[in-house]
């Protein structure tokens, strides 16, 4: 029956340690379980541009859940199979909303299996440092703006995010809510509280969302989620079983069926090992 366990493991702050990558450990016991049969996926708000690189080593065939369930992706294949971005104008409307709150926002398409993502002049070195760990890579384009609407209005974006002082996020986002017409994420930096992230999907779209996808397709026995911070949630609510390792935010591990090691300790891998096998 652990072969019709689907498991689905976030990547930062779970299955990558602090140094932001997967650890040899955790390779080798991960690869060894797919081998023998092991149905694994990841769900995370990365893009293509950081995931590929940083899961190359592992030989995950299932298509992976990218930036918050944006998208549907097939890591092997360096492919985007699903996506699942705004249809209409509606993202104009927010990015008005941010800008008059002074916040920048970077604006995220897909053309021809390439992400490109758009941006106006950067105003803090949280964005700039972002850009910067990010750009020149084959998966990603970040293309400097001074119009929004010209680079949009046709094409409507996968998905917004901002990077800013987290009480002004907090603000725009109870604002952005308060329309009732998408699915937004608000949540501080892990590193550096006084600063953080606000991401704006069309409603409806989230990690749970589309990992349902993948669910609907394999018809597994059961689901087992890993995740460590308030964008995990709505996964752990489609999951049968719920892991939080032990550096996860407290409301995450409230939720959490139990509380595994910590993610520089291959918290996600020595569990898989055990409960697989």
């Amino acid at each position: 029956m652990k072969n019709q366990t689907l498991y689905i493991s976030d990547l930062d702050g779970t299955l990558l340690n602090r140094n932001s990558t997967v650890s040899p450990h955790s390779i080798e016991k991960i690869n060894r379980l797919l081998q023998k049969g092991m149905l694994f996926t990841i769900a995370t708000a990365r893009t293509p541009a950081t995931v590929v690189p940083l899961l190359e080593q592992l030989q995950i065939d299932i298509p992976a859940v990218l930036m918050n369930g944006a998208v549907l992706y097939d890591i092997r294949r360096k492919l985007y199979i699903r996506t699942n971005g705004f249809t209409d104008n509606s993202a104009l409307r927010y990015i008005d909303l941010l800008e008059k709150r002074g916040l920048i926002p970077f604006v995220y398409r897909i053309d021809n299996n390439k992400l490109k993502v758009f941006h106006k002049p950067l105003t803090n070195n949280m964005q700039r440092e972002f850009k910067r760990q990010r750009e020149n890579t084959p998966y990603k384009e970040f293309i400097p703006t001074i119009d929004y609407s010209v680079e949009l209005l046709d094409n409507p974006p996968l998905f917004l995010m901002v990077i800013d002082r987290f009480d002004k996020l907090q603000i725009a986002a109870a604002e952005i809510n308060r329309t009732g017409k998408c699915s937004l994420f608000c949540y501080r930096d892990v590193v550096d509280l006084e600063y953080g992230y606000l991401e704006i999907y069309p409603k409806g779209v989230s990690k749970a969302a589309t990992a349902q996808q993948i669910i609907d397709k394999l018809t597994p026995w059961e689901v087992v989620a890993f995740g460590d911070n308030l964008n995990d949630m709505p996964l752990f609510k489609i999951a049968d079983r719920r892991y939080a390792p032990e550096n996860a935010v407290n409301e995450v591990k409230q939720q959490a069926t139990a509380i595994i090691a910590d993610n520089d300790h291959d918290g996600v891998a020595l569990f898989l090992e055990k409960d697989f096998l």
